[in-house]
């Protein structure tokens, strides 16, 4: 029995006399509210919430007085299992793999089984599941063992030290099946597919040569702060274009020529389509293969490769350009019926997707964009989704889960990082708190857009935009982005193309700043140098003033050592040095004006 909950809709506890008696009774003017005559799909908790206060006990005390009802809503359930067909054994032993001969460190190595005759009975999720790709890679330093990813499984053989990855292959088309995995060692790698049953073994072998210049791996959680495989530290400096995937070659095109430029290092980007205001166009293609000519009949067992090639174009053109496709798996936005997935379509979605592109090296899962608006799940679904993703990623990429209201329990074991929405004003201060609730890396995921739009969350001036992302990073979070300018060829936020604001230009400059670091990772100052500097190390202060416009600041240089001293324009992107050899407690003039920071390099 499905009784109410924070995730359950306002229509559907309006129909339930004893419920809709409870709201009457405690908040008498709810019904009269335009959101619950507009939008009745609207969860409970979030509405209550927003009405009453989050930590306000009427709201506990209504939501537990509904938990004892039942609620109406016929939840999505799982299907009846199909009865699944294998290839045959004659089949099988016609099977052969082809693989490349040579690959390099932090590159996606591709391996293809082709069983001829068999693609109509391949194409279930749970057939090519079975069928794993295992690359070893033998003789190496103990140094390269400790180097190796996440998901590796390392230990002495009769060979020595090994690395050993297992993936799962995943259906691709005709009669193929194909697997990915992602060296990160370089050496010489033993491939071998385990479950069809070939006449002759499926295994192959490749040399792995060292990462090319400028291949840093794929970034994980180390030390509680963001890394690449080879140790390189990590800032998320991230944008939103929700359907850039979604649009024409020529918008998608102009909108990688548009990162090419802009400094960003990480975008999030939805795998479905979005239907959303502004964005109401119908898709190319989407991840389903069509099953009649209804926008919301698709037949839930076939994947559409030609929609999969495209993403994972995109996710590698991304890649070229340094940037981390931050891939939202599911959101409420959505018309075509994808929102409202059987759980067993939801888990199978979730496996191919994985198995597709855990082994590009720039991915990053993002579970849901505003998790709480898709009713149809609660917490534990989330948590098996999230399980399931850890369990198809040997690699180890971050997961985080995005809110609207209320973060998500980052303290679940499968979660990386607390990916918010929300901030505001008081961005440091958000920071600061989330950091100490579940103490693991921050990232404020969406905090409002500059741009012009009626919508209270799109219409922030570039200056806003650009204060709200500073402080973010001065306490230690990563930060994204957003645009939201009206034009007729589309809107950065949704569509990708250009982007016509000024605070993404000034953020390219931030980024900048890090990079200069001497490690290149800004950390919250300790207590004693305030809330608005950050260091990066015991040599390295950068302090942030805001919209604040002080004539002067003081700055003390640690004791025993001097220091470079510069005045920053965060606006006008300008860097004037103003001393150099500087000791104990300095004074810095300042021009009276807002967005200045003063930056202190010790020698």
């Amino acid at each position: 029995m499905n009784h109410f909950s924070p995730q359950s809709t306002l229509g559907a506890v309006l129909s339930v006399p004893q419920a809709r008696a409870l709201l009457q009774h405690g908040i008498p003017w709810l019904t009269d509210l335009q959101v619950a005559v507009e939008h009745p799909e609207f969860p409970i908790g979030g509405l209550l919430g927003i009405t009453l206060g989050w930590d306000n006990p009427a709201r506990a005390e209504l939501l537990a007085e509904l938990a004892e009802l039942e609620d109406p809503t016929v939840l999505p359930v799982r299907r009846a299992a199909r009865p699944l067909a294998a290839p045959t054994l004659e089949q099988q032993a016609r099977a052969r793999l082809s693989a490349p001969v040579s690959a390099r460190c932090y590159e996606p190595v591709e391996v293809t089984v082709t069983i001829p005759g068999a693609g109509a009975l391949l194409r279930d999720v749970e057939i090519a599941g079975s069928v794993t790709l295992t690359a070893t890679l033998v003789d190496v330093d103990a140094a390269d063992v400790e180097s190796a990813g996440s998901g590796a499984d390392t230990g002495d053989t009769t060979g020595g030290s090994r690395i050993r990855t297992s993936v799962r292959v995943f259906y691709r088309r005709g009669d193929e099946l194909a697997a990915r995995f992602l060296p990160e060692v370089s050496g010489h790698w033993r491939l071998r597919v385990d479950g069809i049953a070939a006449v002759a073994p499926l295994e192959a072998e490749v040399d792995v040569h060292p990462a090319g210049i400028g291949e840093h791996g794929p970034v994980r959680v180390v030390a509680g702060h963001f890394a690449h495989a080879d140790g390189l530290p990590f800032t998320p400096l991230g944008t939103t274009a929700y359907a850039w995937i979604h649009q024409g070659a020529d918008m998608r095109r102009r909108t990688l020529e548009t990162l090419a430029s802009s400094g960003f290092n990480k975008l999030r980007m939805c795998i479905f389509p979005k239907h959303y205001d502004y964005n109401h166009a119908d898709p190319e293609s989407v991840p389903f293969r069509s099953a009649g000519p209804g926008e919301r009949e698709w037949d839930w067992d076939a994947f559409d490769a030609d929609f999969f090639d495209r993403l994972e174009q995109c996710v590698r053109e991304l890649g070229h350009l340094g940037i981390i496709a931050d891939l939202i798996l599911f959101h409420p936005y959505d018309r075509w019926g994808f929102a409202e997935m059987t759980p067993d379509v939801d888990d199978a979605y979730l496996r191919h997707v994985v198995r597709r592109l855990a082994a590009f090296p720039n991915v990053w899962w993002s579970m849901a964009n505003e998790y709480e608006l898709l009713t149809t799940k609660r917490l534990s679904d989330w948590d098996r989704l999230g399980r399931i993703v850890v369990e198809e990623d040997p690699v180890g990429h971050p997961i985080g889960v995005h809110n609207i209201f209320e973060p998500f329990d980052a303290s679940a074991d499968w979660v990386s990082h607390v990916s918010f929405q929300g901030g505001g004003y008081e961005m440091g201060r958000k920071v600061d708190e989330l950091r100490n609730r579940f103490g693991k890396p921050v990232v404020i995921d969406e905090y409002g857009y500059e741009g012009n739009l009626e919508h209270e969350w799109g219409n922030l001036t570039a200056e806003e935009e650009l204060r709200r992302f500073w402080e973010g990073i001065i306490r230690g979070a990563g930060m994204t982005h957003g645009e939201t300018y009206f034009h007729e060829e589309g809107i950065w936020w949704a569509h990708g193309g250009v982007l016509r604001g000024e605070s993404w230009k000034r953020i390219a400059f931030l980024r900048r700043l890090i990079q200069e670091a001497p490690r290149g990772r800004l950390l919250p100052a300790p207590p004693g140098l305030g809330t608005k500097t950050a260091v990066d190390g015991d040599d390295y202060m950068l302090t942030y003033f805001g919209g604040a416009q002080p004539y002067r600041s003081a700055v003390t240089v640690p004791q025993g050592r001097t220091a470079a001293i510069d005045v920053i324009d965060t606006w006008n992107m300008t860097i004037e040095q103003v001393a150099t050899g500087a000791s104990g407690s300095v004074e810095v003039a300042l021009p009276s004006r807002p967005w200045m920071a003063v930056r202190v390099r010790c020698d």
